[in-house]
């Protein structure tokens, strides 16, 4: 069946939620109109949650939001929605599913944008920003070194020369201080200026770099690509890849990038996902169909489950939301507006199979790179791949030691407004073909070196790379590299670019088995 996209409206907004809650309280005095319509917002949250959040059957049936309205009537939403998001509890932990160590006051999984939070999610929807507006990720080394984390491919950084492990010695001409005064005017460079110079050492030599921000910029996720031999005859393909969110064109450059490692018949495929954190699920089924082996065509890829409610039709909420595409206009089919409830969220409509048409072929084993960045779509394929070849994971860490865990995020969502918010619940948790996906506290390395900064992505000596090819070798990892698992010195980032986005959704199927997609 077709659907046919309508051009003749503008962005549709949705404020029925609002005058829906208005109509059910009818008893209430009327507020100020600024407070009702807060208040209303605060309803709208909890009452989504109830119907459409994974976990909706460990909320109460009432939620009082009256301590996240202040006194001049404005609303703590995103305070609201940490609550909401404490309640369900994980019995393998005791502690709620959405518990988030590293920021304890949001929730790990589940977020709230408002007006005031516009740019930050423009920011982050954009290919060009998904590493701040040049293309460059820094850390900081000990007390005395500002380093380049990644490049990403296609920037203008990339493009000049520019690559991982060059020595920053200055920013727009000020000498490189380690310390928050500096990372705060490096911050406001990278995240405001058009026009950047950095002065870099790569260890021989010294150069300026002159960069000039442009909206029209194009980069690629892939951070970087080689070939191994780790035993004579047995060739290995390594990759690294920062996130899954271009589909059309990341799909592109992969698929070149996989069909040259299936000419050269490689064995083995070292799969670096250490700083991916997920991004659209379209991108990571065309990922992982050029990864499985010929036999698994066909077979199940992963399922994803949403809670009762959602299967079986019964979410009414969802009649109020639109399908929109980035432009914000609407779906039609057959002259009707396409909404949420007209999706099918049961199990067997949201099976995913593997369709095997192009790249490597007979691949045995593959090792995954990760670290504690690694989150969401990135860690479902190797959930995704582990029932059909031989997953194994290197764990990198800053110097911290210990072993590594990724992020733990097996859940994924999709927009929903009301009013002037849009809300990204936690909607549907995704398993693979053995029906495995909790790993809500991450998956845990097989073993765990040092991420050192220093070296290039693909570069002989960096302990991750160095790692995996010592397994393929049939070595310990860890009796090869006594030498690189202890760290010179810790390091950590400096933060220029938005926070990841998560696992999007944006390929749905009608219940009229129609397909619609929105990103």
């Amino acid at each position: 069946m077709m659907i046919t996209f309508c051009n003749s409206r503008k962005k549709l907004w949705v404020p029925v939620l609002l005058l829906y809650i208005i109509a059910c309280r009818k008893d209430s005095p009327a507020p100020a109109v600024a407070d009702r319509t807060n208040t209303l917002l605060a309803d709208s949250i909890f009452l989504y949650a109830k119907q459409v959040y994974l976990w909706n059957d460990q909320l109460p049936k009432q939620f009082n939001t009256a301590p996240y309205l202040a006194a001049d009537g404005s609303l703590n939403y995103k305070a609201e929605l940490s609550a909401i998001t404490s309640i369900a509890i994980n019995p393998a932990t005791g502690r709620p599913y959405e518990f988030n160590r590293l920021r304890p006051s949001l929730p790990k999984y589940s977020a709230v944008f408002g007006q005031a939070d516009k740019a930050e999610t423009d920011a982050g929807s954009r290919m060009l920003n998904i590493s701040g507006r040049f293309g460059i990720s820094l850390v900081a080394m000990g007390e005395q070194e500002l380093r380049i984390k990644y490049i990403v491919k296609g920037s203008d950084a990339a493009l000049a020369g520019m690559r991982r492990g060059m020595r920053i010695l200055a920013v727009n001409g000020r000498p490189v201080e380690i310390s928050p005064a500096y990372y705060r005017y490096v911050e406001k460079i990278f995240n405001e200026e058009n026009r950047l110079t950095l002065s870099c050492s790569d260890g021989a030599t010294s150069r300026d770099f002159s960069l000039l921000y442009s909206r029209t910029n194009y980069f690629e996720p892939v951070l970087g690509d080689a070939l191994f031999e780790p035993l004579p005859g047995h060739k290995t393909g390594y990759l690294a890849y920062l996130k899954f969110i271009d589909v059309t064109h990341a799909y592109r450059d992969l698929d070149e990038i996989l069909t040259g490692f299936s000419r050269q018949g490689i064995a083995d495929i070292i799969i670096d996902l250490r700083y991916n954190g997920g991004g659209n699920l379209a991108e990571l089924d065309k990922f992982a169909n050029l990864l499985v082996p010929q036999p698994a065509h066909g077979k199940v890829m992963r399922k994803e489950r949403y809670n009762a409610l959602m299967q079986s039709g019964r979410a009414s909420l969802l009649q109020l939301q639109p399908v929109l595409d980035n432009n914000g206009l609407p779906f039609y089919q057959n002259g009707k507006l396409v909404t949420y409830a007209d999706i099918d969220y049961t199990e067997a409509g949201n099976t995913v199979y593997f369709n095997k048409v192009s790249g490597p072929g007979a691949l045995k084993k593959a090792i995954f790179i990760v670290s504690e960045e690694t989150a969401s779509a990135a860690e479902l394929l190797i959930s995704c791949l582990s029932p059909y070849l031989e997953t194994q994971i290197i764990g990198v860490h800053a110097g911290n030691a210990g072993t590594v865990r990724t992020y733990g995020k097996p859940v994924g969502f999709f927009p929903l407004k009301t009013g002037s918010l849009t809300v990204y619940y936690a909607l549907f948790s995704n398993v693979n073909a053995q029906g495995a996906g909790d790993y809500y506290e991450g998956m845990t390395a097989t073993v765990s070196v040092y991420d050192d900064p220093r070296y290039n992505f693909g570069e002989r000596g960096e302990p991750g790379l160095e790692a995996a090819l010592a397994l393929i070798a049939g070595k310990g990892a860890r009796r090869a590299l006594p030498e690189l698992l202890q760290p010179p010195v810790q390091w950590q980032d400096v933060n220029i670019h938005p926070e990841k986005t998560g696992m999007i959704k944006s390929v749905f199927r009608l219940k009229s088995g129609a397909q619609v997609t929105t990103e």
